[in-house]
C-alpha cells in the first residue's frame, strides 16, 4: 500500500473530497496502483469537476469527445507503459502548502528512468483541486495540450 494508512485509503475511496488534502488525493492515485485506475477515477466525467478545476475538466472532455486521443499517454507515470512494483518501491511524495495553493511533487523510477511529475493545486471553497499537473523530468505540462 506504499506506506499509506488505512485512513487515508478509507478516505480517498469513500469519495470524502471536501476533507481530502493535496497530498492524500496524489496518495489516493498512487496507492491503487496504477494499474488500477485510480487516476482514471478522478478525472472519469462523473468525477472529474470534484477533483480538477475547470480548465482540465473541459481538457478531458476534448480528449474523450475525440477519436485520436491528445493525451494518449499515462498522466501518472508519463509514458506509455510503467513498471508498477517500481514505481511502488522508489515512489517519494513531498508536498508544499502555502494559502490557497499547494503543489505535490512525486518522484519515482520507472524502467530505471527517474520521473519527477508535480501536481499544482487551488483551494475551490471547502476542496482542493487539481490546476495543473507538469512532468519536470519530461517536459510536459497538462494545461498546455490542446485537443
Amino acid at each position: 500500500m506504499l506506506g499509506l494508512s488505512a485512513a487515508v485509503v478509507s478516505l480517498f475511496a469513500s469519495g470524502a473530497a471536501s476533507a481530502e488534502t493535496p497530498d492524500t488525493i496524489v496518495r489516493g492515485i498512487y496507492a491503487g496502483g496504477l494499474a488500477q485506475g485510480s487516476f482514471s477515477r478522478l478525472r472519469s466525467p462523473a468525477n472529474r469537476a470534484q477533483y480538477f478545476q475547470p480548465n482540465l475538466v473541459k481538457l478531458f472532455a476534448a480528449d474523450d469527445r475525440t477519436e485520436n486521443l491528445c493525451i494518449d499517454f499515462a498522466i501518472t507515470s508519463s509514458g506509455q507503459d510503467y513498471d508498477e512494483k517500481e514505481i511502488a518501491r522508489t515512489l517519494q511524495v513531498a508536498t508544499k502548502e502555502g494559502g490557497n495553493r499547494a503543489a505535490v511533487d512525486v518522484r519515482f523510477r520507472n524502467f530505471g528512468e527517474a520521473n519527477h511529475i508535480r501536481y499544482d493545486f487551488v483551494r475551490a471553497g471547502e476542496r482542493w483541486k487539481i490546476a495543473d499537473i507538469a512532468s519536470l523530468s519530461h517536459r510536459w505540462r497538462l494545461s498546455k495540450l490542446r485537443c
